[in-house]
């Protein structure tokens, strides 16, 4: 009897190991079922009150107030950086000198040999027709006279033109990552989904990097048959956003659903660390209300200890998710 047993579950074990590679379904399966990242449950923050930010489809926190973010608006708008606050309030809005909003999709907050940095990512192509993509960087602006609100204009501190090595992508996630000096690119419409990386670096005038593929995030869940029914619900596995924490080692990818974090070891590359199973964290339901019903940024505050999430539309939520 006791033979018997061991030779049945010597027999389970072997083919648990070797389904995935048998059977691609059952690996795909498998993902479906994701640990949950320690993070709370949002809890609703403020509105955006900026008449300006109607598209918000980038945002990250200030590196020299506390109480600040920042936030960008999609194509059709103009080349503005806005100011809010952690509770969605008007701070004002600063124009980028010398840059043209043609698909803005993300930002990202960085120290770059010791100065506050925003880089600003037109990389959005929802058809496929660019040649190239632009990354503005400016230092972060600070208030005007009145010590509160942010307005004027900001000159460019550099620019990053590139393209990619074997095609055109549309992508919505940016995320820098000073201590290795690239800039971290995902793809929104691909299965799965490609990460890229270029140099944090400026690109001579007429001039364009290639971008360096660092490989494929294939461990986001797809859309379920139930999840395809709601708003958005074929698209729920798209990523929107992408940011990294301050300390480096973990990643957030925000979908239309949920948000998964990926984290790396001490001196892990991204390009290993995306292969692992990333732990889930759980949204409001897209369709159960409009304050978050697009969410299409999101980042990590300063400290690293909560994240903030906001969508497109009119007046949206800003949400924070705070570490456990």
């Amino acid at each position: 009897m006791g033979i018997m047993f061991n030779l049945v579950l010597h027999a389970v074990s072997f083919y648990l190991i070797l389904a995935p590679v048998l059977n691609p379904a059952f690996a795909q399966d498998s993902t479906q079922t994701l640990a949950e990242a320690r993070f709370g449950e949002a809890v609703l923050a403020g509105r955006i009150e900026s008449d300006r930010l109607v598209e918000c489809s980038g945002m990250d926190a200030s590196l020299i107030a506390d109480d600040l973010l920042w936030a960008v608006n999609d194509s059709g708008n103009g080349p503005f950086i806005c100011a809010l606050g952690l509770d969605g309030s008007d701070r004002g809005s600063v124009r980028v000198a010398g840059a043209k909003n043609r698909d803005w999709e993300d930002m990202d907050t960085f120290v770059w040999q010791g100065r506050p940095m925003i880089l600003i990512a037109d990389v959005g192509d929802n058809n496929r027709r660019r040649e190239q993509y632009t990354l503005y960087v400016v230092e972060e602006p600070g208030p005007g006279s009145d010590l509160v609100r942010h307005s004027g204009t900001v000159d460019l501190a550099w620019r990053i033109d590139f393209s990619y090595p074997d095609g055109k992508y549309d992508a919505e996630g940016v995320a820098v990552d000073a201590a290795a000096g690239e800039v971290l690119i995902v793809t929104k419409r691909d299965k799965p989904p490609l990460l890229f990386a270029v140099p944090l670096s400026a690109t001579g005038a007429g001039s364009a990097v290639t971008a360096r593929r660092v490989g494929a995030i294939e461990r986001i869940p797809p859309p379920s048959n139930q999840d395809r029914r709601h708003v958005f619900g074929a698209y729920y596995s798209q990523p929107t956003a992408l940011d990294i924490s301050p300390d480096g080692r973990k990643m957030v990818v925000l979908t239309y659903q949920h948000a998964y974090l990926f984290s790396r070891m001490f001196r892990e590359s991204w390009a290993s660390a995306v292969k692992e199973r990333p732990a889930m964290i759980r949204l409001p339901s897209p369709h159960d209300g409009r304050l978050l019903r697009q969410r299409e940024a999101i980042c990590f505050s300063p400290d690293g200890m909560s994240l903030l999430v906001t969508s497109e539309g009119d007046r949206p939520g800003i949400f924070e998710l705070k570490a456990r």
